[in-house]
């Protein structure tokens, strides 16, 4: 388990959403690449919040695969090329799929990704003991 630390004395600019420390005791780490927002069959949606959706469904895949869960993950680093259009619409379904859990997290507005039709991409670190059978 990990132990969530949020300081009183600093300043948290977007409550509750995130941790600004997370002391991780035990269970190896898991390096999650830059998750995109296709779907399975290599459908791309457009509207940004689809894509956060889409993205995360795919996270929780990468998590399963290695049977882990979502409260497993530590750390989010996100990647949007439409930083208000994020803000908007996106951040409540990205961070909303973790529920308590609450990894740190790190934002930031690109000019591009890899491919410019996707509009979010975000990669992940998790620690944990694999639950179930992990592929």
């Amino acid at each position: 388990m990990h132990r969530r630390i949020q300081p009183s004395d600093v300043f948290e600019p977007v409550k509750g959403l995130y941790s600004q420390v997370i002391a991780v005791a035990e269970g190896p780490r898991y390096e999650i690449a830059g998750t995109l927002p296709y779907h399975p069959d290599g459908g791309l949606d457009e509207p940004l919040a689809t894509q956060a959706q889409v993205v995360m469904d795919n996270l929780g895949r990468s998590l399963a695969s290695a049977g882990l869960e979502r409260s497993d993950v530590v750390r989010v680093q996100i990647y949007t090329t439409r930083m208000d259009e994020f803000l908007r619409t996106a951040l409540d379904v990205v961070f909303g799929w973790f529920g308590d859990a609450r990894p740190t997290s790190t934002l930031v507005e690109v000019s591009r990704l890899a491919n410019p039709k996707v509009l979010v991409e975000i990669d992940a670190s998790a620690v944990g003991v694999p639950r179930g059978s992990a592929e």
